[in-house]
């Protein structure tokens, strides 16, 4: 398969999986994200999407969620280490344009290759 694949097994897709995160990873945010991350022991890194209704519409939030996959898939090797990553959509996400929406991840993902500062 391609470099850019986005296969399920990169996937959060358990309740358990995500409250585990939010109970046991750390947590690092921007006016427009909440990401809350934590290294697995796992040969990938997994990515779970979390965008509520209160971010917009069906339109809107899928619109996030959309990005937020294209990001995770191009850049997904930049990330050293192997890490369970739940990135939650804040009220105002909406609000970015397609253009913004890499940007603010990307200032994310540095973070999380430097968790300690």
């Amino acid at each position: 398969m391609g470099k850019y694949v986005f296969q399920k097994n990169e996937r959060l897709l358990k309740r358990a999986q995500f409250l585990f995160l939010s109970r046991h990873g750390k947590r690092m945010q921007t006016r427009f994200f909440l990401v809350n991350f934590k290294e697995n022991s796992l040969e990938k890194s997994r990515i779970g999407i979390t965008v509520s209704k209160k971010v917009g519409n069906a339109v809107e939030r899928n619109r996030i969620k959309r990005m937020v996959r294209e990001y995770y898939r191009h850049n997904k090797d930049l990330l050293p280490g192997r890490w369970d990553i739940n990135i939650i959509a804040r009220k105002y996400a909406a609000q970015l344009t397609n253009r913004q929406i890499p940007d603010e991840l990307g200032r994310l993902f540095k973070k999380i290759k430097r968790p300690s500062e």
